[in-house]
């Protein structure tokens, strides 16, 4: 099977947006959104309001548009790719996980969130705390949408998948007594079982984890690094945690750290005869690739640039399973190796350096939830010292 490559990069630097002032005869945007989704996405008298509209009115902003001259489109599962190769929108922020294959047909900026495929059922239910417990058992989630399929294909080979046109259709057959469960990403159904908190309630076994992108027309880079730029600027200045507090902290969920964003490194320069490079950079690269196989992470700090220690440390803690406390002993004996692939030397005081981190002892449903990765570490000799100012991590999606 084909895989493809996901570029994610913590940056350490803080990259600039202004959001304000509006030229006369700023561009119109169109911009696909769910309607239906309490925290994210829901639209009420005419308005959506949520995290994901914020995402939205944000971008538009730094797009030189008004939130006045933003047009509304519900983009259900089932249509987001249709609307995008359409015309008819000019991107999706809809709670719109970047897989293999939509990327066969659309295009990423972000992520800006991570969530995790759960399930949801009726508060009286005692007897589904895990996806393996679905056998025999009827499961729905939104059409266009792979979260059912991961359940039957990974957990519950023998439970029974029904589709409707939203979510919110599925909530509704599942209060009626007509499913048994929902799946869909955690915060989604943290949303719905606010609305009904003494019917429903979550599980709170996330068994995959999904990476939310804005989704643009393929080949749309230019529209794809704009919006790239405003994703991680709204990080750096914290309107990404201010939307967090006021859209999803109240229907209970607690969201991980704001994602590393994707770009592209833009270095595809081989590796350099390893003869011509600097012997303290070689040795630093190595000390650091140890230290993370060892996870003598004092030793790997101190390697790092203090204003990119915050970014790295919170990728390294959602990218190892020993740290991972949703899981359970299924990850006890799960392990990773670090492995050098090649150094570039660019000039005396800059480089990079590439290595793969390969999961070992996984279940391989647990697949979706741990991929293995490919690093380019960014480094930087400061008095005389090498250490690594930046790190990108392409996500392997087969």
């Amino acid at each position: 099977m084909k895989r493809s490559i996901l570029a994610v990069t913590l940056v350490a630097g803080l990259l600039g947006v202004s959001c304000s002032g509006f030229e006369v005869g700023a561009p119109e945007y169109v911009v696909g959104i769910k309607f239906d989704q309490p925290g994210l996405s829901l639209m009420r008298d005419g308005r959506p309001r949520g995290f994901d509209v914020e995402i939205a009115h944000y971008i538009a902003a730094h797009l030189g548009t008004a939130p006045g001259e933003i047009t509304w489109v519900e983009a259900p599962p089932s249509r987001r790719e249709e609307l995008l190769r359409g015309g008819d929108v000019d991107f999706v922020v809809g709670s719109y996980s970047i897989t293999a294959e939509r990327l066969r047909q659309v295009a990423f900026a972000g992520p800006y969130f991570v969530a995790g495929q759960d399930l949801l059922v009726r508060s009286e239910e005692t007897a589904i705390t895990r996806p393996e417990q679905l056998d025999g058992r009827t499961v729905c989630t939104a059409a266009g949408s792979t979260a059912a399929e991961t359940i039957k294909k990974d957990f519950a080979r023998g439970a029974n998948l029904t589709t409707r046109e939203n979510y919110s259709d599925c909530v509704t057959d599942l209060l009626a007594g007509k499913v048994d469960a929902v799946t869909a990403d955690d915060v989604i159904l943290a949303g719905y079982a606010a609305q009904s908190p003494d019917r429903l309630r979550v599980v709170g076994h996330p068994f995959t984890r999904e990476h939310y992108g804005v989704a643009v027309r393929k080949g749309d880079t230019d529209l794809q690094a704009e919006i790239t730029t405003a994703i991680q600027a709204m990080i750096d200045d914290g309107t990404w945690a201010r939307a967090v507090r006021t859209h999803i902290a109240p229907v209970g969920y607690t969201p991980l750290p704001a994602p590393p964003v994707f770009t592209s490194t833009g270095d595809q320069a081989p590796p350099a005869d390893p003869a011509t490079l600097d012997p303290a950079l070689v040795e630093t690269v190595n000390q650091l690739t140890e230290a993370a196989n060892t996870q003598q992470w004092e030793t790997f700090d101190a390697m790092v640039c203090p204003e990119a220690a915050t970014a790295v440390s919170s990728f390294v803690l959602q990218n190892t399973p020993q740290y991972d406390d949703h899981l359970g002993p299924e990850l006890l004996g799960a392990d990773y190796e670090h492995t050098t692939t090649g150094i570039a030397q660019h000039t005396p005081d800059s480089a990079v350096f590439r290595a793969r981190e390969t999961f070992t002892n996984i279940p391989d449903k647990y697949r979706h939830y741990f991929k293995d990765i490919d690093y380019t570490g960014t480094m930087t000799r400061r008095d005389g010292q090498w250490r690594m100012c930046g790190l990108a991590a392409d996500f392997v999606t087969s």
